[in-house]
């Protein structure tokens, strides 16, 4: 790599939690200018409500033109498509991240499959089918049962036009296991979840309520310089928004890249968007 860094990106699972409002957004911040002032600190986000709704062209459209010119997205597949299996939704959802791609907006897409997706015969040629209608677009896939992990994953999912997502999670059984598994990538997408057996088992704290100890957050760095050489570049997003342990986590791993790893090159917030771009 002789003395080229690769860029790291880190952001959150989405920017439209209210509960960030004061600790993070100025008082009183509506939630169409919360994007203008996110993009001050995080240079992408991960877009978490295409997973409930998919998205309409303008709807993208008018979220990229709140934030600041470089600042990009990653978007989350419906989950229409991932658990519910209705195919025809992938049309509209393409339609409307055409829009954040022709203002080179666009990151990818994280196709986030349930628990009991398992590795069957028939979920493969499933995934093929949802791969087809993703393309061109790269796109992260993330599993959560253990059935997936086998050899040559990641060639299997490159042939289709995949990418394996990297995942934080508890110690369960069922669970696809965390870190970082050789698929051959060269560009590296990261979910932090949460650590937390009981609320990942529990029906009543989110998964998500979790904070992450520098010593974890060093655990992954670890992880990373192993993997510096065969990368071109890594986003990693924090999941944990409950409260602001999202926002705390994401800056001190910025940090501990920072002055820990100079392989690596944290990429900067484009900065706040302009103030007409914020009112639509």
């Amino acid at each position: 790599m002789g003395t080229t860094s690769v860029p790291v990106a880190i952001g959150t699972a989405g920017y439209a939690w209210p509960e960030w409002v004061g600790p993070f957004y100025p008082p009183a911040t509506t939630l169409e200018r919360m994007p203008a002032y996110y993009c001050a600190e995080f240079p992408f986000v991960e877009i978490n409500s295409t997973f409930n709704r998919p998205p309409s062209p303008g709807e993208l459209a008018r979220l990229a033109n709140r934030t600041a010119p470089g600042f990009q997205f990653s978007l989350r597949v419906p989950r229409t498509v991932s658990h519910e299996h209705r195919i025809r939704d992938l049309r509209s959802f393409r339609l409307a991240a055409d829009e954040l791609a022709a203002r080179h907006r666009l990151i990818g897409f994280v196709l986030q499959f349930p628990e009991t997706f398992k590795d069957t015969v028939s979920n493969r040629l499933w995934l093929e089918r949802v791969a087809i209608g993703l393309r061109p677009y790269p796109t992260w896939v993330e599993f959560r049962h253990r059935s997936w992990p086998r050899p040559r994953l990641g060639d299997w999912l490159r042939e289709r036009g995949l990418d394996l997502a990297a995942v934080d999670v508890p110690d369960l059984p069922q669970l696809f296991p965390r870190g970082l598994i050789d698929s051959g990538t060269s560009r590296l997408y990261v979910r932090l979840h949460s650590r937390s057996v009981d609320n990942w088992s529990g029906s009543g704290t989110p998964k998500a309520e979790y904070d992450y100890p520098v010593s974890i957050l060093c655990e992954w760095l670890g992880l990373l310089r192993q993997s510096a050489r065969r990368l071109t570049d890594a986003f990693l997003v924090f999941n944990n928004c409950q409260g602001m342990q999202a926002i705390q986590n994401a800056r001190r791993l910025a940090e501990l890249i920072r002055a820990e790893a100079p392989e690596f090159r944290v990429v900067e917030a484009p900065g706040p968007a302009p103030p007409m771009q914020g009112k639509l």
